[in-house]
């Protein structure tokens, strides 16, 4: 596990992008007798929030005190804050938001990633 927090935080972040954009599209289709309708509640975003925290909690100081760049910790706090702002903006702005939060995270991890093993830590 110690070498896949940045995969697992990046795939999380996918995730967490892709149940943001793609639960609109399945509402509009009319999707939502598939059993899939937990996927709309409150509680989801609660537990998506919990997991990326956790994760991000355990990849980036962890990478932090091997490679001492501080990028990757940079694009994971400002993908925090674009979070923060997709859940109070109107819902027809906020794709541009949950987008560049997510793209923010997946970056963070994947430089992360990147910088440890120029370090040689795999």
């Amino acid at each position: 596990m110690k070498d896949k927090k940045d995969f697992l935080g990046a795939a999380c972040s996918g995730l967490c992008m892709i149940h943001c954009l793609g639960l609109p599209i399945l509402a509009t289709t009319g999707m939502s007798f598939t059993g899939l309708t937990y996927l709309s509640g409150e509680s989801i975003h609660l537990w998506l929030n919990v997991a990326m925290l956790i994760i991000a909690l355990l990849a980036f100081p962890a990478g932090w005190r091997i490679h001492k760049m501080k990028l990757p910790s940079l694009l994971a706090f400002i993908g925090t804050g674009l979070m923060a702002i997709a859940v109070i903006v109107p819902e027809n702005n906020e794709i541009y938001w949950v987008i560049s939060s997510g793209v923010s995270f997946i970056s963070g991890h994947l430089f992360n990633r990147y910088f440890l093993t120029l370090r040689n830590i795999k």
